[in-house]
């Protein structure tokens, strides 16, 4: 579900004071308690949100490694799965680049005379396509997370959800043994969920390492991509899932 403009300024204010009261709320945005609590409700539901007496307080998120950790992890897979979802692009497509060191690969990998529009949060995705004079690339602006090298939060999502994508391309911090994509931080997922709804086409490029690890954040069902790209040595439950969801798999 996508958040409301009010919703994502709840959310972001949230992120700044820990914890925040319903009628609080409702006289910073000039709405009563009743449409108040149902934006609470929302934002719990999507584990954005954890409820408390009075309001809501931010959720006790667990923290992925630095983007500089996870780049030197499963390099050679990562490289594998970006060089092989490559070839799903048609000249002239409008790509969205999520976050992450496995999305940063798929940069690297296009080829430089490929007329592309990419547009995308990751700065090191950023980086690599400074480099191919074909692509067109828009950066979204936004917080600077400096351990993940990227761009985050409300200005950031505005950005992006300007753009209509052919292709949207992004990883996943875990995926659950029934098959939902999770992450790290409720940003991250919303971004992702973003990504999803503003695409025509949803590759997921994910190393086999992701299945069953833990994030707490929900982002959609895999049933919500339409491919998921994956080294030789994922597990054969991931293989399942995908075929559950009616969702392409390629191992690479």
């Amino acid at each position: 579900m996508n958040l409301s403009p009010r919703q994502r300024d709840i959310l972001a204010w949230l992120h700044e004071t820990h914890q925040l009261g319903t009628e609080q709320l409702a006289d910073r945005f000039q709405v009563s308690p009743q449409t108040i609590r149902r934006d609470i409700h929302v934002l719990c539901e999507q584990g954005l949100a954890r409820r408390q007496h009075g309001g809501l307080a931010r959720v006790a998120a667990q923290h992925n490694r630095s983007f500089a950790q996870r780049s030197g992890a499963h390099g050679e897979r990562k490289r594998r799965i970006a060089q092989a979802a490559v070839g799903q692009l048609q000249d002239e497509a409008t790509v969205f680049l999520g976050y992450g060191t496995t999305v940063a690969e798929f940069a690297r990998a296009l080829p430089p005379d490929q007329p592309l529009r990419v547009v995308t949060n990751n700065l090191d995705a950023a980086l690599a396509l400074a480099d191919k004079p074909a692509v067109e690339t828009w950066l979204a602006g936004g917080r600077l997370r400096p351990a993940d090298r990227d761009l985050m939060g409300l200005a950031t999502f505005d950005f992006l959800q300007r753009f209509q994508a052919h292709v949207a391309v992004l990883g996943a911090g875990g995926i659950t043994a029934d098959g939902v994509l999770c992450e790290f931080q409720p940003d991250e997922a919303e971004l992702s969920r973003l990504l999803l709804a503003h695409s025509q086409n949803r590759l997921l490029l994910v190393d086999g390492s992701k299945y069953l690890r833990a994030a707490p954040c929900r982002v959609a069902p895999l049933a919500e991509v339409d491919q998921v790209f994956t080294d030789d040595e994922a597990p054969e439950a991931l293989q399942t899932l995908c075929a559950r969801a009616g969702v392409a798999l390629h191992r690479c």
